[in-house]
């Protein structure tokens, strides 16, 4: 019983629609009707700038952290199952949140989040190779899509099975919500990192 409302904590904490909420209340606009539509750290970013990312990126971070940490506090030390259905709920309620009409992020900040509660080291390489590969190709979707790959190779030969199929499985679900990305990259049409450049007015 315990294990199922670990699931559904994890599920609701990620389900928190940050981007949305921030940019509603403090720019009383929906960020989603905005830019690529999606209402992640680095949609809000485009259009309201760096200090907005960073906020709600820091947020999606911990929506991801916490009911892991909670999980892995409350539950017994061998119920890895449980604990990895927690990481994978918090991710899908980011995806789809049940208090934004299941339109949510592309899951990318939710699963560092995972990773940091998982194993704090796994999850500081996963971000340096994201700034490193950001640096280079100026490309968000090519830095997080890599950099957490990278990192999933390294759990799946190091770690057991169940924790190699719940991270393959939300590098994954990671593809698929970056498939519109994907396609852009293909047609050489994917925007650059801009934050900063152009935020909104208030």
């Amino acid at each position: 019983m315990l294990s199922i409302l670990m699931i559904v904590i994890g599920y609701l904490a990620g389900s928190v629609p940050s981007g949305v909420w921030y940019s509603k209340y403090i720019h009383k606009i929906d960020v989603r009707t905005l830019g690529s539509g999606n209402s992640g750290g680095t949609n809000v970013g485009r259009n309201f700038g760096p200090i907005a990312a960073v906020i709600v990126i820091i947020v999606d971070v911990l929506k991801g952290y916490l009911p892991v940490l909670m999980a892995q506090q409350f539950l017994e030390s061998d119920n890895d199952v449980a604990i990895m259905l927690t990481a994978i709920a918090a991710v899908l309620g980011h995806a789809y949140p049940i208090f934004s009409q299941f339109r949510g992020g592309k899951i990318v900040a939710t699963s560092v989040g995972v990773l940091l509660a998982h194993n704090f080291y796994i999850a500081l390489t996963m971000v340096a190779l994201l700034l490193t590969i950001l640096l280079i190709t100026s490309t968000v979707s090519i830095a997080a899509i890599t950099s957490f790959l990278l990192v999933v190779i390294w759990i799946i030969l190091r770690e057991p099975l169940i924790y190699s199929w719940g991270f393959a499985f939300i590098a994954i679900f990671m593809i698929y919500r970056h498939r519109e990305n994907i396609q852009r990259l293909l047609k050489g049409e994917e925007r650059r990192v801009t934050f900063g450049l152009n935020p909104r007015k208030k």
